[in-house]
């Protein structure tokens, strides 16, 4: 079930007045948040490049690459690419295992008149610590935490487009993940830490 890398042209369309409203109340929020974690700092938090994402969002959407409009966020954070994709018209969800930033992330999205659902727990399915192929060098994967998508009332295979920001090493996982359990057509948007977005989509062999 090989994964499919997808040539994803880049519009340079200016960000709408919501989004921009957003983006900056979300930075001013993410800078406080952070000051008042200095002593208790969550570990690999680093937000990505929204207005580039935002571009990948819309693009996908208006040359229409998705096969449906489900969209799934694995690692929401604050919740700022989730609430991006439901302004472009997505139905939006995000999967968080820090209640902290679940909880940043429905205040703000309450404050903007945004909808989306969060879920607090792994993007990872409860069996994936059954599969091998995917755990097998990575003994660091926690299998133990909530289940996401029991508390959403989805499965992966629900979701048209996932998009993921890995931890550096992490990308295999998320890879494996999305080619063993998403449905066939459903494309992965990847943010990697050399600021570069990668799209691929699931194709039968």
């Amino acid at each position: 079930m090989p994964l499919q890398a997808i040539d994803l042209p880049l519009g340079d369309h200016d960000l709408s007045d919501r989004v921009a409203e957003l983006l900056e109340d979300a930075d001013r929020r993410i800078e406080r948040w952070v000051h008042d974690r200095r002593d208790t700092p969550i570990p690999g938090f680093v937000p990505a490049d929204y207005p580039l994402v935002f571009q990948a969002l819309l693009a996908i959407d208006q040359l229409g690459l998705a096969t449906g409009q489900h969209f799934l966020e694995w690692g929401s954070g604050f919740g700022i690419i989730t609430a991006m994709a439901s302004v472009i018209g997505f139905e939006a969800f995000g999967i968080e295992v820090e209640h902290d930033l679940v909880d940043q992330a429905e205040h703000l999205l309450d404050d903007h008149d945004i909808h989306a659902r969060f879920a607090r727990g792994s993007y990872l399915p409860p069996d994936a610590d059954q599969n091998q192929d995917l755990v097998r060098d990575y003994s660091w994967l926690e299998t133990d935490r909530p289940d996401g998508y029991d508390e959403l009332g989805l499965e992966i295979d629900d979701f048209d487009l996932i998009y993921v920001y890995p931890w550096p090493g992490e990308e295999p996982v998320a890879e494996a993940c999305f080619e063993q359990y998403a449905s066939f057509g459903s494309l992965l948007l990847s943010y990697r830490t050399d600021d570069r977005l990668w799209l691929h989509r699931k194709v039968r062999k």
